[in-house]
This record gives C-alpha cells, sequence and structure tokens, in this order.
C-alpha cells in the first residue's frame, strides 16, 4: 500500500494509544513519549506518497522504536544542544513544493467539478450549508422542503463528492 496522507493520518490515530504505551516504556516520561509520538508522525509523513509499505503497523512501531533508542541515547551522553538542532532540522517546510502546488490545484479543480455536478437542488443544498453556513431549517425554509429533504440533498452531496475525492486519491 503506497502511503497517502489521509492513510497516515488513519494509521497515527488507529495506533496512538498502543505507540504512546509502548513509548512510555521505553523512555518513562510522559512528555518525552508526547514528543516521539509527534515525531513518528513527522517521520511518517515524509514517507507520504514516496513508499509502499506492506506493514503499517510495524513501520509506526520501528519509527517510533528506533527514536526512543535515540533519545535515550542522547540522553544518556548528555548531548542537548545537538538534539535540539537535529529537531530543527527535521521541522518541514511549510511553503509546498511547486510539484504539490499544482497538485493541490489540480485536485481543488477536480473537486469543484464535482461539485458543479450535482444535481441543481442538492448542490444548492450543499452550498448553503457548506459554504454559507446555514443551518438545516434555514435551508428547508429557503429550499421549500423538509429538514429530511435537506439531510438527504447533503448527504448525497457528500456522497458523490466523497467518491470523487477517493477517487482523486486513487488516481495519484
Amino acid at each position: 500500500m503506497t502511503l497517502t496522507y489521509a492513510h497516515i493520518e488513519e494509521l497515527f490515530h488507529r495506533y496512538r494509544p498502543e505507540l504512546i504505551r509502548r513509548l512510555l516504556a521505553m523512555v518513562s516520561s510522559r512528555d518525552a513519549a508526547a514528543d516521539l509520538l509527534q515525531d513518528t508522525y513527522v517521520r511518517l509523513l515524509r514517507l507520504a506518497d514516496t513508499q509502499s509499505v506492506e506493514q503499517p503497523r510495524a513501520l509506526l512501531h520501528r519509527i517510533a522504536t528506533n527514536l526512543a533508542i535515540d533519545h535515550l541515547r542522547t540522553k544518556r551522553a548528555g548531548r542537548h544542544d545537538t538534539e535540539t538542532l537535529e529537531a530543527a532540522l527535521d521541522v518541514p517546510c511549510p511553503v509546498p513544493s511547486q510539484e504539490r502546488a499544482l497538485l493541490a490545484k489540480e485536485r481543488l479543480r477536480l473537486f469543484i467539478q464535482a461539485i458543479e455536478a450535482l444535481p441543481p437542488r442538492t448542490k444548492e443544498a450543499f452550498l448553503l450549508y457548506r459554504l454559507s453556513g446555514c443551518s438545516y431549517r434555514e435551508i428547508a425554509d429557503r429550499m421549500g422542503i423538509s429538514i429530511s429533504g435537506v439531510d438527504k440533498h447533503i448527504r448525497r452531496a457528500i456522497e458523490q463528492t466523497y467518491a470523487t475525492v477517493k477517487a482523486i486519491d486513487a488516481a495519484e
């Protein structure tokens, strides 16, 4: 399986409790374990869209364990200054690459096309809800339909746009 950002987020949330227990057992500090868990997530994010992984849970545990071992070695050696410098180098650049920016623009264009392809009433309900922030009651009053009708339109829009996003992710 190729790791996408969506996969990484799902993996991180699924295995977070067991990773924090493992790290806590290794470093005996809640703060250090929490920091190492975040470092694990950052390292995994670097692999997004670049690696094919057969055992993502094992990879998560391996990354976390290696980070904990490095932390313990640094702590034992008393080299806190170099740890801080290394951590600063690990901070990802907040500006996306040109390739990522182009991919994001293309993804947005396809998402807008998916919204434009919705049936008119479904599109209207969805845009009132998501863009205008209207409540179901307000949408029902504006469109002259029941609240359950609004719910059906919005659910249909979400399902169709989700399917489009899923197809886009599969194509990438």
